[in-house]
């Protein structure tokens, strides 16, 4: 006799067998209690959660002897000939392989014909998505007012294909992944039945396998028996949870557990070794890299929730190992891990060497730098964005050798500002020189990277009053982009003081890079001086007293400061200035199409133009009867002028053509600049980059 897998053997005859989806077995069981039964029902969910068998219980229930009813007897002919697929009323029709539109008219020439034997006349097509559009279109009509004898049960993996005209016309219900405890439960008492036993880990093992599908998990235990031999006859002995992922092919868990604590720990031998165990037992090294993201993603979870349950469907152990593991890695790390990881996925399913690119990915996250180091570079970065917006700086300050050997010990050490106290501004009548006291000895000797460039020649010693003389230190003006302007503005001691200067170095600042072997350049800016006004002498020659208003309130460029458009004030080569200020004057709605519009000839009251689209000139001759673009023509132009508009290539130049070359050559002359600045080339060099995008600021 030939044998019949678990999946058909143990198929679901009524309602009460259906596992895992509750909500839609009410549903229909209420319907058919009550009478309000649909003529048309859309099944849609993964492989193997019950949908084609849901339609066959649904088709029971219809034509049962008894029925309608929720709960057919199983014992009629009409009962017996639909489980064993020979009812004549009841016909399943495959999407995939009755695609066009032939197929549709064959199966609306049956519906015409009354049922033979049964109530009513049911078409289950599965696969419905695989129709073409000219099938769906010639099913419309009849799946919108169909015969009383015509039922119609649709099932599908994915609905996002199926018309809107065709979903608008059938209740759509929605199948669940079911859990992984209930296909366990389901798993055993299929077991007991066949007098087998796998243990828990086993079925474990085949329920996270079959990814929410009761018909794989059947299908992968029937591999399993297989697999085991003359244990599958042996009721006393069980089938063990290695047994189970050798006979599936599958990477356990204790292999991912080994890789995962060896990432974590950057132990770049132990990950070598799992590579290489894994690769040697003929299983998918893509799997093994996704295997670890997702153990990363439960680990990010848990982090984030407090605990991984409710969020993934694991078993009860492998949950407490987690939130365990969770507690003991640093968020960010976990996060930053994460991501690597997804981005090593796609690498390695492309490259003909996937081993090779699977040992690259893991070394990375193996070498990836410390978590202080890798938030003292996002420091760094955000200091240079802030230098080239022109905003103020703080000072970086030196750290002693962290105490701590954590992430998050480093991370904490890695700033630690000096109290610095500034200067009180001079009375009118009071010399210049003004005691400052410093609570951390400085050494202003040493070269300080500023953005401008500052002469103090006094030392400052710690709680020492100490008399600086305002010396007023020619500087270039540095501009926002970190150019050097024309002029030169002094700077005066004073100006220090009100410099938005909020800490300083315990210790010798260090000099810039090229400092030391007589380079003059501009420095990277560690400490934001604002260039004050020169002093003014008095009557008698003597320096003017320095005070806060003299100097002037430091112009700070806010960060979400709105950017003017460059091109406001250039002119644009082939526009007439009254058309661009006509256009410029317009709504964006009415500007949009006269942007397009080519100047062909401006006379003393008509202005002629052409367009290449035949949309636009419809738009032209609309618009141009419009009040509010009168009133913009007459405004630009000074008197009352016409538009005239014909569909043909005027041979200028449109405003926003003109407008896009001139923002293109802007933006290459940006660029050029930008790379040959000093300061950019010294970062280049510093970090070891290259210059991608320059933006305007």
């Amino acid at each position: 006799m030939t044998y019949q897998v678990l999946a058909r053997k143990y198929r679901p005859q009524s309602f009460h067998d259906v596992v895992g989806q509750d909500a839609v077995v009410q549903t229909i069981e209420r319907a058919l209690s009550t009478g309000r039964i649909a003529h048309a029902f859309l099944f849609t969910g993964s492989r193997g959660v019950g949908k084609t068998t849901l339609a066959r219980i649904l088709a029971r229930c219809l034509t049962c002897e008894q029925g309608p009813t929720s709960r057919p007897c199983g014992t009629c002919a009409m009962c017996r000939s639909i489980t064993v697929g020979q009812a004549v009323d009841v016909v399943e029709i495959d999407g995939a392989s009755n695609t066009g539109v032939d197929q549709v008219r064959g199966l609306q020439e049956m519906a015409r014909f009354l049922p033979q034997l049964a109530r009513f006349k049911i078409f289950i097509i599965d696969e419905v998505h695989m129709l073409s559009t000219n099938a769906f279109n010639a099913l419309l009509k009849t799946l919108e007012e169909p015969p009383p004898h015509l039922k119609f049960v649709f099932a599908t993996t994915e609905p996002h294909k199926i018309p809107v005209t065709v979903l608008s016309r059938c209740q759509r219900y929605d199948f669940r992944r079911i859990q992984s405890s209930l296909i366990v439960a389901r798993l055993q008492s299929v077991l007991a039945a066949e007098r087998v036993r796998i243990e828990p880990d086993g079925l474990d093992v085949i329920a996270r396998a079959a990814e929410g599908g009761m018909r794989d998990a059947l299908s992968l235990t029937d591999q399993v028996l297989s697999f085991a031999g003359a244990l599958a006859d042996d009721s006393a002995t069980a089938i063990t949870g290695a047994q189970v992922t050798e006979a599936l092919g599958l990477i356990d868990r204790r292999t991912i557990a080994a890789l995962i604590d060896a990432v974590l720990g950057g132990d770049a031998r132990g990950c070598l070794a799992v590579v290489e165990s894994v690769f040697l037992r003929g299983f998918d090294l893509r799997q093994l890299l996704t295997l670890l993201a997702e153990e990363l993603r439960h680990v990010s979870v848990a982090q984030a929730t407090g605990t991984i349950r409710g969020f993934a469907d694991l078993a009860e152990d492998d949950i407490a190992r987690l939130d365990q593991r969770a507690a003991a890695v640093d968020p960010r790390d976990s996060l930053r891990l994460l991501g690597m990881a997804l981005d090593g996925i796609d690498v390695v399913a492309r490259t003909e060497d996937a081993r090779l690119a699977l040992e690259l990915v893991l070394l990375k996250m193996c070498r990836r730098a410390p978590l202080g180091d890798a938030l003292l570079i996002s420091e760094a970065l955000v200091r240079l964005d802030r230098l080239a917006r022109g905003q103020p700086v703080p000072p970086l300050v030196a750290r002693e050798p962290p105490t701590s050997t954590t992430a998050r010990g480093i991370a904490a050490q890695a700033f630690v500002p000096a109290a610095v106290t500034a200067p009180a501004p001079s009375p009118p009548s009071a010399p210049v020189e003004t005691p400052v006291s410093v609570a951390t000895p400085v050494s202003v000797a040493t070269p300080v990277s500023v953005a401008t460039p500052v002469s103090v020649a006094t030392p400052v010693s710690a709680a020492m009053p100490v008399s600086v003389a305002p010396v007023a230190t020619a500087a270039p003006v540095v501009s926002t982009a970190g150019v050097p302007a024309s002029s030169p503005t002094p700077v005066s001691a004073p100006s220090l003081a009100a410099s938005p200067l909020s800490s300083m170095s315990p210790s010798p600042a260090p000099a810039a890079p090229g400092a030391a072997d007589g380079e003059d350049e501009p420095a990277l800016a560690s400490v934001n001086v604002v260039p004050a006004a020169a002093p003014a002498e008095g009557d008698d020659g003597a320096p003017a007293s320095s005070s806060s208003s003299a100097a002037g309130p430091p112009v700070v460029v806010e960060e979400d400061e709105e950017i003017a458009d460059p091109l406001a004030n250039l002119p644009l080569p082939g526009v007439d200035e009254r058309w661009r200020a006509f256009v410029g004057s317009l709504q964006r709605q009415r500007a949009a199409v006269f942007r397009l519009a080519r100047v062909k000839s401006i006379t003393d009251d008509l202005v002629d133009v052409g367009l290449v689209s035949s949309w636009g000139l419809d738009e032209v001759i609309r618009w141009s009867a419009d009040s509010t673009v009168i009133a913009a023509m007459d405004a630009a132009f000074g008197r009352r002028m016409r538009i005239t508009a014909v569909h043909e290539d005027a041979g200028g130049v449109s405003v926003h053509e003109a407008e896009e070359t001139l923002r293109r050559d802007l933006q290459s002359r940006l660029e050029a600049h930008a790379k040959a600045h000093p300061l950019v080339q010294k970062a280049v060099t510093l970090f070891g980059g290259e210059v991608r995008t320059v933006r305007r600021l």
